[in-house]
């Protein structure tokens, strides 16, 4: 699959390499407050509300960034984007280690934010445009596994750095190697430049206005159906960082009270997240089925899991601090965290199909950007949302009203993307149709 037939081919693959590198590098620049932020707490420089706060200030402004830089991906070319996007991040980076302020640091983690949504939308551009249809839906789902892959990454830098130094440091770190990969991207782009030209674009370039306003009349690019994949990004974002964020303070709270324990067993979380941008693919290329009906099979997955969890939380005791944890203990923390793990893969999946695989089929009239974006703005604005009301409701009622919650969201996604995939897939047909 990934052996070049041609110059274009080979070309293309480099695109595919660089851009998920891109977004690999980016996620190390990302995580590292949710790692530092204990020590940074416990060092007095913040407190729990403030840093609270300062993750709330990142997940709007990327949000923000997303429709904004969505929008202006269409209209600047993806490899200046990209680069100053990891750039402005690795400074921001280097910033946090640098400050004791905790206004500064809502402000520095808030352009973070904003410069981290420089990067997704501008490469779904690049893909859709500069590679063959194959080489594009072959790439989506290995583009969504930097994900977890770049989450690991920022774990290892953060744990070597608060290990042997500081939390300082471990930003420090994570920025520098932001800013050494925003350099070397460039120049590594600059080696593909003349792949990535109007008269390599697979998307229509109308460089006469009237034709342009014709084209765009003739094929309207928002339709009923991409309003059902923005609902059913919304109930997406929700479960998916809800059950990121609280998913170690469930297993704290309900199962096994030893955080040493439990970080251990999270670890296989962004692991076993992999697996589900690519059983969301082999379920849509196996059943040949549109993109919503595979994002209401993940979301019925993740509503089983979430059902068989809650159970458990309703049936089994919340385990004290002073309790002595058995190995019976190790293995129901470990049961409970594989179904969550289940669940989290799954929204991946659906992740995948929504973010990736859909604003695809948009590269043909040259707003990959733009949906990509718009969909992603909905995606973490929910997030940012529904982190703040969990905990609420975490705290007023208990962890099974929690988990009822995301029951609901998760049968609620499945269907919405149900009723709107036929809308949608007479779409993208016309779409893929489309030829400028």
């Amino acid at each position: 699959m990934f052996k070049a037939k041609s110059e274009f081919e080979k070309n293309s693959w480099l695109l595919v390499a660089y851009c998920w590198l891109a977004y690999a590098t980016n996620y190390i620049g990302r995580k590292n407050l949710s790692v530092c932020l204990a020590d940074m707490i416990a060092e007095g420089v913040t407190d729990n509300v403030s840093g609270g706060t300062i993750g709330t200030c990142f997940m709007l402004c990327y949000a923000i960034g997303q429709f904004t830089n969505g929008w202006l991906g269409d209209r600047f070319h993806p490899r200046y984007m990209v680069c100053t996007g990891l750039l402005c991040s690795g400074l921001m980076n280097v910033f946090m280690g640098l400050n004791s302020n905790n206004f500064l640091f809502m402000i520095i983690w808030a352009v973070c934010g904003f410069s981290c949504s420089l990067l997704w939308s501008p490469i779904i551009r690049a893909v859709s445009t500069w590679t063959t249809d194959e080489i594009s839906h072959a790439a989506a789902a290995s583009l969504s596994a930097t994900i977890p892959i770049g989450t690991i990454c920022c774990y290892l830098i953060c744990a070597a750095g608060l290990k042997f130094f500081s939390w300082r440091v471990s930003f420090m770190m994570c920025g520098a190697v932001l800013i050494v990969m925003a350099v070397i991207l460039h120049i590594c782009f600059g080696t593909i430049k003349n792949h990535m030209t109007e008269e390599n674009a697979k998307a229509p370039v109308h460089h006469d206005k009237a034709h342009q306003t014709s084209a765009q009349a003739n094929i309207k690019v928002f339709c009923a159906g991409l309003v059902f994949a923005a609902v059913g990004i919304l109930f997406n974002g929700m479960i998916k960082d809800g059950l990121d964020l609280w998913i170690p303070t469930v297993l704290g709270d309900k199962f096994i009270p030893s955080s040493s324990v439990v970080s251990l067993i999270c670890t296989i979380l962004p692991l076993l997240n992999i697996f589900g941008a690519y059983a969301a693919r082999d379920v849509f290329h196996r059943f040949k089925i549109d993109e919503l009906t595979t994002c209401s099979v993940m979301f019925a997955v993740s509503t089983i899991s979430l059902a068989i969890v809650t159970v458990f939380i309703h049936i089994i005791p919340a385990k004290t601090a002073e309790a002595v944890i058995g190995a019976g203990d190790v293995i129901l923390a470990i049961f409970i965290t594989l179904l969550l793990a289940l669940s989290s893969a799954s929204m991946l999946g659906a992740n995948t199909m929504l973010l990736t695989f859909i604003p695809l089929h948009f590269g043909k009239v040259g707003r990959a950007s733009t949906v990509t974006g718009m969909l992603n703005c909905f995606s973490y604005a929910a997030a940012a949302v529904s982190s703040i009301a969990i905990g609420s409701i975490s705290e007023v009622f208990s962890w099974e009203v929690v988990f009822c919650v995301f029951i609901g969201a998760a049968f609620a996604g499945a269907a919405v993307c149900f009723a709107g995939h036929k809308q949608l897939k007479r779409k993208t047909d016309e779409l893929d149709a489309y030829h400028g």
